[in-house]
C-alpha cells in the first residue's frame, strides 16, 4: 500500500529548565528498531468516506493491536495525526514499532492506537485539482475536530476493540498542524482526551492558533498532561515564529500550573527530533498519575482566576432532576432560590447545607427573581407575561402586566430594572404601574446586575459579542451604554450566549455562557474563565455567601471561591479592594 507522509512539522522549543530526555538530535535508538524477541502488534488499513462533520472529504486510517490482543480487554487509546507517517516502518517516528518495544519492557501499558491522515475533497471533474483539508481539520482553534473524531473514529476503533472510556486513559498526539490538533482536541474534550504529545505544534495565526496562550493564562486549569517539542530554528512565516509560539505556549502553561514537559530541538521545521526522543516521551506521558505543579499565585491588582478558585474545591452536584432550572437569587441568609421553570414545580430553597426544599410550590413559569430591601421576591412571572413581588405571606403585587419579562434587578430604592429581549430593551420600573424604557439597542438582553455601589448596571447580551454596561443616573435612568465585556472568541464565532449575570463584593462581574462562567474585572476586562460543569451551557449563575452556583438545564452545581455575593437591594458599599 501506499502510505502518506505525514509533513513533519515538529518544533519544541524549550526555554525552561526540565529534566533532560536521552536521545542524540537525530538518532534513533533501540526502542524505535524492531527487535527480533519482542512480539508485534498488528496494523490494518482502512478508509473513511462518510464523514458528516467534514463532508464530502475522504480519508485513510490505520489501527493497532497490540501484541497478545484480546477482544475482552479494555485497552488505554492513543491517536495520531498525519497517521501516515506515523504509522509506517520506516519512516521517522515508526510508533507501531515503538509501542512493541515499550508494551515489552512494560514502561506503557498495552494499548490500541488509531492513525488518522488529514482528510482531502477528490475532484468531481476529470482533470481537476482536488482540495486538502488538513489545515482547516487542524489548526482551527474550536471542537469541530474533536467531534469528528469522537463521534466518527472512535465507534470504529470500537469495532475492533474494546477501549477505555477514562479521559486519562486516552493520549492523542501529532507534528506541526498535527501537533495544535492534538492539543485543540484535548483542550475543548477533556472529558475524553487528557494527555498530549505536540511537536513542532503550529501554535502560529494559521486559523487563529495564537489564541491559546491568552486563553490558557485566563481559563481555570484543566486536567491535561502535556509532552511540547519544539526546534529552535523552526519556521518564521507569514503566520508567525513557531520557535516564539511554542515559547508562548510553555510560558502560559507554566503560568497555569499544568502538567507539562517541554524539550527544545536544534533543527528546522522537522519531525526528526520528536522521532528520536518518542519513546520517552511516552514514557513520560504515560507514567503513573502525580499532582500537577501550582498555578502562578493572583498578583492583587490582576484579578486572576487563580485568586478566585480554591485548590481542591470542585464543582459539587445539588439537585439533578429539574426539568429546566433558572432564575437564581440569593436571600440574606445565604440561601440560593431556583426556579424549577421546566417542570413546575415552583421556587426551591438551596440552604448553606445544600439541602434543598420547595419555597413555594405555587410560583410557576418564573425566568428571573431577586430578594428586595422590603423583603419581598420580584420576580419575572414571564408565563403569564407580568413582573410581580411577592410577600412572604404569599400576597401578590403585580408591578407590571404585558411584558415579556426574561431577569432583573432590584436596587436598594425598589426600583426594578426588567429586560425585556424580544423587544431589546430594559425597562425600569418605579411602583407598580409606573415603568419606563431606560435602554434599548442591545440585540438580545438577557441576565443583568448591579454593582456593589450601585452605579453600574450591566446586561449581558445573548445573541451579542459581549455583556454592556450603562451608567446608573440620579433618577435611575441608564447612560453611557458600553460592551465593555467581551465574550470569548475561537474558531471564527463568539463563545458567548450570555445568560445569568452576577457580581461580587470586589465588583468582579459574572456572566454564563456556553462555556461556563466567564468572569470580568471591575471595568470590563476578562480575567478568567471558570470552566462548566458539564459540558453542556451554563445557563445562570449567581453567588450565595462565597458558594458560587451554576445552573445548567435541569441541574445545580456549586462550588466555594474566594469571593462573596451580596444582595443589590441592601444598602449600596464600595467595592473591596
Amino acid at each position: 500500500m501506499s502510505l502518506r507522509l505525514l509533513l513533519l512539522p515538529f518544533t519544541c522549543i524549550l526555554l525552561l529548565p526540565v529534566p533532560n530526555i536521552s536521545a542524540a538530535e537525530d538518532d534513533q535508538g533501540p526502542d524505535s528498531q524492531e527487535q527480533a524477541d519482542v512480539p508485534k502488534g498488528t496494523v490494518q488499513e482502512f478508509s473513511w468516506k462518510q464523514s458528516t462533520v467534514f463532508p464530502g472529504t475522504e480519508r485513510q486510517y490505520w489501527i493497532y493491536l497490540p501484541p497478545g490482543f484480546d477482544k475482552a480487554q479494555t485497552y488505554p487509546l492513543m491517536v495520531f495525526q498525519d497517521g501516515g507517517g506515523a504509522v509506517t516502518p520506516k519512516g521517522q517516528y515508526r510508533v507501531p514499532i515503538v509501542l512493541d518495544n515499550l508494551i515489552h519492557k512494560k514502561e506503557v501499558p498495552a494499548m490500541v492506537a488509531l492513525f488518522i491522515n488529514p482528510g482531502s475533497v477528490p475532484p468531481a471533474i476529470p482533470g481537476a485539482a482536488g482540495r486538502s483539508t488538513r489545515s482547516f481539520e487542524y489548526d482551527t482553534p474550536n471542537d469541530r475536530y474533536a467531534t469528528f473524531l469522537i463521534d466518527e473514529m472512535l465507534p470504529e476503533v470500537a469495532k475492533l476493540a474494546t477501549i477505555s472510556a477514562k479521559p486519562e486513559d486516552r493520549c492523542i498526539a501529532g507534528v506541526s498542524s498535527g501537533g495544535i490538533c492534538a492539543f485543540t482536541v484535548a483542550w475543548f474534550r477533556p472529558d475524553q482526551f487528557r494527555k498530549v504529545i505536540t511537536g513542532i505544534g503550529s501554535f502560529t495565526n494559521i486559523q487563529g492558533g495564537t489564541w491559546y496562550p491568552g486563553a490558557i493564562r485566563k481559563t481555570e486549569r484543566k486536567p491535561l498532561r502535556i509532552f511540547l517539542q519544539e526546534n529552535t530554528k523552526d519556521l518564521d512565516n507569514v503566520h508567525g515564529s513557531w520557535p516564539i509560539a511554542n515559547q508562548d505556549m510553555v510560558a502560559a502553561l507554566t503560568f497555569a500550573g499544568y502538567d507539562l514537559k517541554t524539550v527544545w530541538g536544534q533543527g528546522g521545521h522537522s519531525g526528526k527530533h520528536l522521532g528520536a526522543i518518542l519513546p520517552d516521551a511516552l514514557r513520560w506521558i504515560w507514567r503513573p498519575m502525580e499532582a500537577a505543579p501550582k498555578p502562578t499565585p493572583e498578583v492583587k491588582q490582576d484579578i486572576a482566576i487563580q485568586g478566585l478558585l480554591i485548590e481542591g474545591q470542585e464543582w459539587q452536584e445539588i439537585k439533578a432532576d429539574f426539568k429546566f432550572v433558572d432564575a437564581p437569587c440569593a436571600d440574606a441568609e445565604g440561601n440560593l432560590h431556583v426556579s424549577d421553570l421546566g417542570g413546575g414545580t415552583g421556587i426551591h430553597k438551596i440552604a448553606p447545607d445544600g439541602s434543598v426544599s420547595v419555597w413555594n410550590k405555587d410560583l410557576t413559569g418564573i425566568s428571573g427573581m431577586k430578594f428586595g430591601a422590603d423583603g419581598r421576591l420580584y420576580a419575572c412571572h414571564n408565563k403569564e407575561k407580568r413582573v410581580i413581588a411577592v410577600a412572604k405571606d404569599g400576597t401578590v403585587e403585580v408591578l407590571m402586566s404585558d411584558i415579556g419579562c426574561n431577569d432583573l434587578a432590584v436596587d436598594s430604592k425598589g426600583r426594578v430594572y426588567v429586560t425585556e429581549t424580544g423587544k431589546k430593551q430594559v425597562v425600569l420600573i418605579e411602583g407598580a404601574g409606573k415603568h419606563r424604557v431606560v435602554a434599548s439597542g442591545i440585540t438580545a438582553p438577557n441576565g443583568l446586575t448591579l454593582s456593589p455601589d450601585q452605579g453600574t448596571l450591566a446586561v449581558s447580551d445573548y445573541a451579542g459579542a459581549a455583556a454592556v454596561a450603562l451608567r446608573v443616573d440620579v433618577d435611575g435612568s441608564l447612560s453611557a451604554p458600553l460592551p465593555v465585556m467581551p465574550y470569548r472568541a475561537f474558531g471564527g464565532k463568539i463563545e458567548g450566549k450570555g445568560d445569568g449575570m452576577t457580581c461580587d463584593t470586589r465588583g468582579r462581574w459574572y456572566v454564563a455562557s456556553a462555556s461556563g462562567i466567564q468572569v470580568f474585572d471591575p471595568n470590563g476586562r476578562p480575567t478568567g474563565l471558570v470552566l462548566a460543569p458539564t459540558t453542556g451551557a451554563v445557563t445562570s449563575t449567581a453567588l450565595a455567601g462565597n458558594w458560587l452556583y451554576a445552573l445548567t438545564a435541569g441541574k445545580v452545581f456549586r462550588r466555594q471561591v474566594n469571593a462573596k455575593g451580596f444582595l443589590a437591594s441592601a444598602a449600596p458599599f464600595k467595592r473591596e479592594d
